[in-house]
């Protein structure tokens, strides 16, 4: 076993990310053409089936262990932080291919990752498929044939574990004491309506996962934590059911950090979740569910997060006044022929919002609301294009 100093990889970080990935947050079938080529001379890289628009769907091999592991990104086709974290855990092991770690993982792992599971949505940035199905519902009924691809992968190569990578919204928040955004949520996905039940599937994810929360916890920055994510069950969720048919699943959520849109802060922190789990399972090849208690001691994630409070702003609706707290969330657009994204803000909340925390807050103290027409009262669905003067 070779030590994993989760420290010196998170400050040489920047010498072997995969540059070559640019930063936006749209990573379309074209961009996974271009950037898979790279990695030919290491890794085997074949087809495995086609998306409902015939774009096919890849799987790289890495490794010639006998720990199999697969790993998948981009089901949700605007969630690409998982699919660049890879590449750049792929980068590491193309530029320090002699080095006594990469030589170690390589050979106790072989590690399987499919980087795009629905092409049809990356290529529109859109989280469904062609048919606006939800490949992450669609895990008993598989009628979308991306999801019949990853169901026939796993059963034909029977990994001692899966990771499923995801992208999360900037709602959560790791407790409920004060701004403390997650910057990554963890999920050992359950197997009943009880959430108590821990199947030997289930303690293993579980273990795994308190693992890498442990290494995470020597490189976190001073703003935002370690979450985990509900454990309500979903029956038709592809964690759910591959974990309640004996696969160990860890579901990692790429989170938020302030004034980070474009999520490359959050990449470095996605990719070295991975790299630190792949390690625990190179070198534990047997009782990797030991202390898998301890994953429920990781902070629940609290859904209260905005991207923007102002607080106590002065509201009139005929002669009757008001103070209010007015929440506003960011959201992205698509545009199909610049194929680029624009960010809006919207109104989600108006009211006494003491219990939510935001990325950006402005107590105006009695200042008054100006809407675009002129209006006195702000409506939930507004456009931040009022004033509070």
């Amino acid at each position: 076993m070779l030590f994993f100093d989760i420290l010196s990889i998170f400050h040489n970080y920047e010498f072997f990310k995969d540059r070559s990935i640019g930063y936006s947050k749209i990573f379309r079938y074209s961009d996974l053409l271009q950037v898979i080529n790279k990695y030919k001379n290491i890794c085997s890289i074949v087809p495995i089936g086609w998306s409902i628009e015939k774009r096919k769907i890849f799987k790289m091999k890495w490794g010639i262990g006998k720990i199999k592991i697969l790993i998948w990104s981009q089901m949700h086709g605007n969630e690409s932080t998982g699919t660049k974290s890879m590449f750049d855990i792929f980068h590491f092991f193309l530029k320090e291919k002699n080095c006594d770690l990469v030589k170690f993982l390589k050979k106790n792992l072989t590690i399987l990752f499919i980087p795009m599971l629905n092409p049809d949505g990356s290529e529109i940035f859109k989280r469904r498929n062609a048919i606006n199905v939800d490949l992450n519902r669609d895990a008993i009924r598989l009628q979308s044939p991306e999801i019949q691809i990853l169901f026939q992968e796993v059963k034909k190569s029977n990994p001692n574990i899966l990771f499923n990578l995801h992208d999360q919204r900037s709602i959560y928040n790791v407790g409920n004491k004060n701004f403390n955004p997650a910057l990554l949520s963890f999920l050992s996905p359950s197997i009943s309506i009880k959430k108590n039940i821990y199947s030997i599937s289930r303690k293993k994810s579980m273990g795994v996962i308190n693992f890498i929360v442990k290494e995470l916890y020597k490189i976190l920055p001073d703003i935002g934590s370690i979450g985990r994510f509900s454990d309500e069950l979903y029956p038709t969720a592809t964690g759910d059911r591959l974990q309640k048919l004996g696969y160990p699943c860890v579901l990692i959520e790429s989170g938020n950090y302030p004034k980070d849109l474009k999520k490359e802060i959050i990449r470095k922190y996605s990719a070295l979740s991975i790299f630190a789990g792949i390690y625990f399972i190179s070198y534990k090849r047997e009782n990797i569910e030991k202390n898998y208690e301890s994953y429920l001691s990781i902070p629940e994630n609290k859904n209260i997060l905005l991207d923007k409070i102002y607080r106590k702003v002065e509201i009139q609706k005929n002669k009757n006044k008001f103070l209010v707290d007015i929440g506003l969330m960011n959201f992205e657009k698509f545009d199909f022929t610049k194929k680029n994204l624009s960010i809006f803000t919207k109104i989600v909340d108006i009211g006494d919002l003491s219990n939510f925390f935001a990325y950006e807050e402005s107590i105006v103290m009695g200042k008054k609301f100006y809407g675009e027409k002129g209006e006195s009262f702000p409506e939930i669905g507004n456009i931040e294009r009022f004033k509070i003067l």
